[in-house]
């Protein structure tokens, strides 16, 4: 893996996915790095469900947390199933199409901020083309198995570094998990001499 590379692993269904994207996308405008996009299937679609219990605490601190960075939080949709595939195939047309970082924080920002239940066509389509992307070619972009495949590739990347959670970033052999972690990254790639010349780490 190339020195400059990080990987963001990120799912639709992880509200703190959504409250570090923002963050995640502007990494590459301070450092000199190649921010690797990999969308992956949420944790009850690879058999690993969370205690409810658990899934309230998460909802009350990921409220916290937006509150903290300013994002919207709720009402919310849970997109688990077709929601969760059809967001991220057409983040993967996205990229194809130089328009990754806006379709994600776009979708996420829907789901957890406006109750946008991306399984409608309609409601899609708005967040879609909201993002500079043709309706038509995201829609056919949600049944390409190629896409499917990059999704189940990259969850089965999560995986082999040893973890489950998102979002995750990977540096240089080290995984940053959580939301909160992205200040350790930060410090790492400065340490690594990455702060592009003339900029001032957040």
């Amino acid at each position: 893996m190339p020195a400059s590379q990080v990987e963001f692993f990120f799912s639709f269904r992880s509200p703190y996915s959504y409250l570090a994207a923002p963050r995640v996308f502007e990494l590459p405008e301070r450092y000199d790095i190649e921010l690797v996009w990999r969308g992956v299937r949420p944790m009850a679609m690879r058999g690993q469900p969370l205690p409810r219990a658990k899934q309230l605490y998460i909802l009350r601190d990921a409220a916290r947390e937006a509150q903290r960075l300013g994002l919207p939080f709720g009402p919310i949709f849970d997109p688990l199933g077709e929601g969760v595939w059809r967001c991220l195939c057409i983040a993967e047309y996205a990229q194809r199409q130089g328009h990754l970082a806006v379709f994600v924080k776009r979708a996420a920002r829907a789901i957890w901020g406006e109750g946008c239940d991306v399984r409608r066509d309609d409601r899609l389509r708005e967040i879609c083309e909201a993002a500079g992307l043709v309706w038509s070619a995201c829609r056919e972009a949600i049944g390409n198995a190629g896409y499917r495949q990059r999704v189940e590739d990259n969850t089965a990347r999560l995986a082999q570094l040893g973890h489950w959670g998102v979002p995750t970033l990977h540096y240089q052999n080290q995984l940053y998990w959580g939301q909160d972690r992205i200040e350790d990254l930060e410090g790492a790639l400065r340490a690594a001499g990455r702060l592009r010349r003339g900029r001032v780490a957040a």
